[in-house]
């Protein structure tokens, strides 16, 4: 296993010299200077197809700036697709291409490699200290790989973190000097919900690069969920969703893990969605429900004045959220997050072909949700709730699994099955609304006009939505499961 972290160029050099690394290192380590160029044609052929062409002393590669449909996991080193002595010799790419390269951004600095010696085995540790330059901005910038067997890589890891700040990066070293000379920040690594690639991929491999797909948009979208500015809200509601669709998949693909691996990311993934749920319940809250009930009052004064008490809460959640998503124990959530993904091995027991997998795990969820979705009628609350954590569920695992049949059944299906949760939600949001009024002091409060105004919005509201709930399901059972 080997894996690439982040950290400031600062940290980096104190790295070296930290008593928990030094007393573990086997000999003195290799320094010596390294100089990277990356090159691409005047009209960033190369950097729009999300690769990038380096140079360096043992010649020239090329290599992903983004995962395409491969799997590449985060904290994972960028795949090369070449090796050549020189850029006309590189396979894959067009001799006019090559003709045309010209630098774009370089890094300039020390390379330096160790080896750590840990209870679990030897660690090569490789430390990457320097300056991204372009024509017109330069910035310091460092890298650190990890490389040995899995629980030796992990301990190495938890050593590394104690002592300096270092993270998953969000971006190649290269996607940064690109970024750096074009002035555009780097492309995300996976955004939205993941895709199986390959039906003949081996079952963990799929859930490899499920959990893999869904940390990386987690990463991508934590810096603006921890801002001040309007790109929050989004923000907060995508890491949301990432949280619960890769939960989702750990239950849908328990049988290919150790019972230790799955109690691990499960309890790094709640703790993640404990942390994100109360600041997007308060979201909801003001952008969705207060002003839904806002444009039918001819007197909002009373709203507004709830509102405000919500916005504090809101901003209270924002900071904290903010403050959780800057500090240490995030980082290492992540980390772990990482590293347990990496680590998923083969069961001891031999599961079936991804395909046969999937229209079991699909099959089950589908049956559980038609099964209480016959009685509708005489639910409750409570019990409309379970019908849309189940429609969840099957929505989930029919995204994760689409791309393992014809587009056009999967599309339909999960078309109908999005219409029956976004109503079943909006029965939800009143359920939700009552738990944020009741901490604005409920019915009796301050703020009780104001909160009688929106439970009888929201209970008209209800009354109006369980027909079409209703319809939403039979339309829904009646389109027949894209995997049989």
């Amino acid at each position: 296993m080997e894996m690439e972290f982040a950290l400031d160029a600062d940290s980096a050099a104190g790295l070296a010299r930290t008593r928990a690394l030094t007393a573990q290192r086997d000999g003195r380590p290799r320094a010596s200077a390294i100089r990277i160029v990356w090159h691409d044609s005047p009209n960033t052929t190369l950097r729009s197809a999300g690769l990038a062409v380096a140079e360096d002393r043992d010649g020239w590669r090329i290599e992903r700036l983004v995962p395409e449909q491969e799997t590449w996991l985060p904290a994972h080193p960028a795949p090369v697709l070449a090796h050549a002595a020189a850029a006309a010799e590189l396979p894959g790419l067009p001799g006019s291409l090559a003709a045309s390269l010209a630098p774009l951004a370089a890094f300039e600095g020390r390379h330096s490699t160790s080896v750590l010696v840990t209870d679990a085995g030897p660690v090569i540790l490789s430390a990457l200290r320097g300056t991204l330059r372009a024509v017109e901005a330069e910035r310091p910038a460092a890298r650190l790989w990890l490389s040995g067997a899995p629980p030796a890589v992990r301990a190495a890891m938890a050593l590394a973190a104690g002592a300096a700040p270092i993270t998953i990066p969000v971006a190649t070293l290269a996607a940064e000097g690109i970024a750096l000379a074009t002035g555009e920040p780097p492309p995300a690594r996976h955004l939205g919900p993941p895709a199986l690639p390959d039906p003949t991929m081996p079952v963990q491999e799929a859930l490899r690069h499920i959990l893999g797909h869904l940390l990386d948009v987690v990463l991508a979208h934590a810096p603006a969920a921890g801002s001040d500015d309007e790109r929050s809200t989004d923000a907060v509601h995508q890491m949301r969703v990432a949280v619960r669709r890769a939960r989702s998949a750990l239950s849908l693909f328990r049988p290919a893990l150790p019972p230790d691996t799955f109690d691990q990311i499960r309890s790094r993934l709640k703790a993640l969605g404990t942390q994100l749920g109360p600041r997007r319940d308060w979201d909801v809250f003001l952008h969705e429900t207060i002003s839904a009930v806002r444009g039918d009052l001819p007197d909002p004064e009373p709203l507004q004045r709830l509102a405000a008490a919500a916005e504090r809460q809101q901003r209270n959640h924002r900071k904290a959220l903010a403050a959780w998503l800057d500090s240490a124990d995030y980082r290492l959530l992540t980390l772990d997050l990482a590293w347990y993904i990496a680590a998923i091995q083969e069961p001891p027991d031999p599961l079936p072909p991804l395909v046969e997998f999937a229209a079991g795990v699909l099959g089950q969820r589908h049956r559980k949700l038609i099964s209480l979705g016959k009685q509708m009628d005489g639910l409750d609350p409570a019990g409309l709730h379970q019908v849309r954590l189940r429609a969840k569920r099957v929505r989930y695992a029919a995204e994760m699994f689409a791309t393992l049949h014809p587009a056009r059944p999967a599309h339909r299906f999960i078309k109908r099955l999005s219409v029956l949760q976004q109503r079943l939600g909006v029965l939800n949001d009143g359920t939700v609304a009552a738990t944020l009024l009741a901490q604005l002091g409920g019915p009796t409060g301050r703020y009780a006009y104001a909160a009688g105004l929106i439970t009888g919005f929201l209970a008209a509201r209800a009354a109006r939505m369980r027909p079409r709930v209703a319809r939403a399901y039979e339309k829904f059972r009646r389109r027949p499961p894209y995997w049989c």
